[in-house]
This record gives C-alpha cells, structure tokens and sequence, in this order.
C-alpha cells in the first residue's frame, strides 16, 4: 500500500500533464471500447435479422439444361416435382424437406380489398422459417393438410392493410373468390435476406393449393440440413438426384438452383468481423497516441528523480525495483484512464439505446444497438494492458541504467 501510494503521489507530481495524459486514455479507451462496441451491435443484429430468414435453410428452384444428354436437349426447363422432393428428402444431411408454391391474388374482407403475395406450403414451414403467430393463434397444422382444409395464415402487411386495428384471426376472407378462415396472424421480425421479407406472404396448406390448381411443378423445394461443413456434397447430390429423375446430365450444375441463406450469413459474419477489426485499429491508433502521452510523463519523472534514483540505488535498489517502479506507474495511469473511458463507453451504450430510430431499413432490420460485450471489454482491457507496458518499459530502462554515482551528485 505504501509502494502504491508513493507512485500516485509522485505520478500526480506534475498534474496538469498527468490529467490531460490520464484523460488523453480515457479518450482513447472510449474510442476502441465504442467503435467496437457500435460492430458488434451491428453484427450480431444482421445476423440476427438473417436467421430470421430460416436456419441452415438451403431452397431448390428449378433451373435449364445447359447440355445434350441421351435425348434431353440443351436449353430445356425443368419442373421439379414431388419425386425430387422425396428423393433429396432420402439423402445425407438433410433434416427435413417442405415443397411450396407461389401465386400472387386478390384478398377480400367485406368492402377491403389488397393484392397479396401467397405461398402453399406444408407446416413444417413454421418451424424452418421462424415463423410466429400471435396469442392463441395456430400456423398451418397435419390435420388442415390431410382436411385440405380452407385456412390461411395472413401476413404482418396484410394484416396492417386488411384489419388495421382489428384482430383478424377467425374472420372469412375471399382468396381467389374463394372462402377462407384466417388461423393465425405472423408476427413482425427483422429479416435481411431470403427474399422479400416473410411479413409480406401469406400461407394456405399446400395440399388446398393441390386440390384448387392442380399444379403441373412444384416452385421450390426448401431442405433444412444439419452441418453447414457438408453443404457443398448436398448440393453436388441434390443436382445429381434432380438430374437423374428428369433423364439430364448428371454433371449438369444448372439443371437446379440454389439460394443457400447459410451462405449469406457467413458473409455478413465476416464482413463486419473484418468491420470490427478496422474499427479497432482506428480505437488503437487513438489510445496508442495517449501511451506516447504516458511515456513522455514517465520520461520526464525519470529526469526530475534521477537523484532519488541513485538514493535508492546506494541504499540497496535492485535495477529489477527500479524496472518495475516505473512500469507500474504508467499501468496505474493507464488502468486509471481506462477505467474512465470504459465508463464512458457505457454511457455512450445506454444513451444510444434510448435514441429512436425510425425508418423503411429499420423496419427490416429492426434496431441496430451497440454491445459492450465481455469480448470487446476483453480486447479492451488486453490493448491497454500493452500500451501501458510499453509506454512505461521505456523509461523504466533508462532509469535502471542510471549510473549511481552520477546520479547522486545530479541536480
């Protein structure tokens, strides 16, 4: 306690230039602690926004011939069927396969009308999007599969544009002049890929589409799979299963195609995990010019001392206390104004995420906050710890070397 005290004591001797120092830290410590922690909000907010769109989710259109083979010409469509479905549906890595189909049509509810977006799916479909329903609400179930039954699941749009105000589950609506009970209503997320947005579709069981239509092709297949690492011999196997069933090359890569929202996930992972590090550079160079502050505070101690030095020296000081005497100096400097800039920054968090934020990406995105995460604190914490090492291990070294017979007849 001694030890400590004496060092404040003589690290405050000179306290304007401490203060601006200690304060030049604090600057710097807020500068990384913000900027990186403004990445991680961001980051883990995309992220967030894109699992919204499904996990590890892989969806099939079907694609053209692009080669003559045993018959089937180049530049022929396929259709993908129930069979392809089932086929990928049999291979490895793959947890769970739904078919569905798009058509766009009018809905009615008495005098209102609006144009939607519609898909016909099974009700796995809830589970592989993250779709959600409000209160004592139900998405697409078995039973209204095997019933074929008349049910929709509407939307957050169409609910805003049909039933503003209104709760709209257990209402009848005109879908393609045709009667249907609304089931349930989507819940509003952010989402930022996949597509357009879940909150503009709505959902009928894809066996009532069956029976209406009559379809001659299934639109696209989505397959859940279970490791990512695998992804690429799924898709080699999908094309080949697809190719096969409809007499096309086997080598024939555009026989399907593919969205894979894994794959845009990883991206944007990285994208703002290489954000984070230029962000933490600009942080570091900041704190990096308050340690050469430290530094120049410890050299200049050095200098005013010497005389105590060599004191300590003839009385028995090791050039191992001398050494440390100073580094430790400059560590409570820095520790002191990395303190006062990590609460800075946890202001600056707390005050961001009070700040409304409104606007059509926002909508999608939802609200991007800052995260002062323990990783971030951590790199933090590890930066200042170097530069208050280095800003004192410097002029800790000129002081050992201090001859201590010139040193005691220094003024």
């Amino acid at each position: 306690m001694i030890i400590l005290r004496e060092i404040i004591q003589e690290l405050f001797y000179g306290k304007t230039r401490t203060i601006l120092t200690i304060a030049a830290i604090a600057w710097g410590t807020f500068a990384i602690a913000a900027t990186l922690a403004i990445g991680e909000g961001l980051r883990l907010k995309f992220s967030e926004t894109m699992a919204n769109a499904g996990d590890r989710l892989l969806t099939v259109s079907s694609g053209v011939t692009s080669k003559n083979y045993r018959g089937m010409s180049a530049n022929q469509p396929l259709k993908l069927t129930k069979q392809d479905s089932m086929a990928i549906a049999a291979l490895p890595n793959v947890k769970g396969v739904t078919i569905q189909y798009e058509f766009g049509t009018m809905m009615h509810y008495q005098e209102r009308r609006s144009y939607g977006h519609f898909r016909a799916v099974a009700p796995e479909y809830a589970t592989i999007h993250n779709i959600k329903v409000g209160s004592k609400q139900r998405f697409l179930s078995v039973l209204d599969l095997q019933k074929r039954s008349s049910v929709v699941v509407i939307g957050a749009v169409m609910a805003d544009k049909l039933f503003p105000g209104e709760d709209p589950a257990g209402k009848i609506v005109h879908i393609d002049n045709r009667l249907f009970t609304i089931i349930g209503v989507m819940q509003k997320k952010s989402q930022m890929s996949g597509g357009m947005p879940d909150e503009y579709f709505n959902w009928i069981p894809v066996s009532t589409y069956e029976l209406l239509k009559n379809p001659e092709k299934i639109d696209l297949i989505a397959v859940a799979y279970k490791d990512f690492k695998a992804l690429l011999q799924l898709k080699a196997n999908i094309q080949k299963v697809v190719a096969f069933n409809h007499g096309a090359s086997p080598d024939d890569a555009s026989v399907v195609n593919f969205s894979d929202i894994a794959e845009e996930q990883e991206k944007v992972n990285k994208f703002f995990i290489n954000m984070q590090i230029f962000l933490g550079i600009i942080g570091g160079l900041t704190l990096l010019l308050a340690g050469v502050g430290i530094a120049n505070v410890m050299y200049a101690a050095v200098r005013r001392e010497t005389h105590q030095i060599g004191v300590r020296m003839a009385l028995g000081a090791t050039t191992k206390n001398i050494l440390f005497r100073y580094i430790y100096e400059s560590l409570v400097a820095t520790f002191v104004g990395g303190i006062v800039g990590i609460v800075m920054a946890e202001i600056f968090v707390y005050v961001v995420r009070l700040i409304p934020f409104k606007g059509e990406l926002i909508r999608f995105t939802g609200k991007p906050e800052p995260v002062l995460s323990v990783l971030v604190l951590a790199i933090v914490i590890v930066v200042l710890g170097i530069i208050g090492l280095l800003a004192g291990l410097f002029p800790a070294l000129k002081a050992a070397k201090i001859d201590p017979a010139e040193a005691l007849i220094y003024e």
